[in-house]
């Protein structure tokens, strides 16, 4: 199934997804998707990342594609994607 890398960014606080290209993006449709096979090598790479104190807390989830962009299979990403639910008003649901 295929994945994305999810951390927190040390800095902001905020939810972050790994692209291979740009780094560390905010936006879940900006992610990466990686198959099963490099999924493990990217995660493990994000180490040096929580070494130099950038993110926290990196791990894989699952996700389907749909029109190219990766939709969260479980709703705590689905949430964490959207951000905040007790303030709509702040957060990346307010932009």
């Amino acid at each position: 199934m295929p994945q994305v890398l999810t951390a927190n960014a040390l800095v902001l606080g905020e939810v972050v997804y790994w692209n291979g290209t740009r780094g560390w993006v905010p936006v879940l449709s900006d992610a990466e998707v990686l198959a099963d096979d490099a999924a493990e090598n990217v995660l493990k790479g994000a180490a040096e990342f929580v070494r130099k104190r950038v993110v926290v807390n990196p791990y894989l989830f699952d996700v389907r594609v749909e029109a190219g962009v990766p939709q969260p299979i479980k709703m705590r990403e689905t949430i964490r994607a959207a951000g905040p639910t007790a303030r709509r008003d702040l957060g990346k649901q307010a932009g």
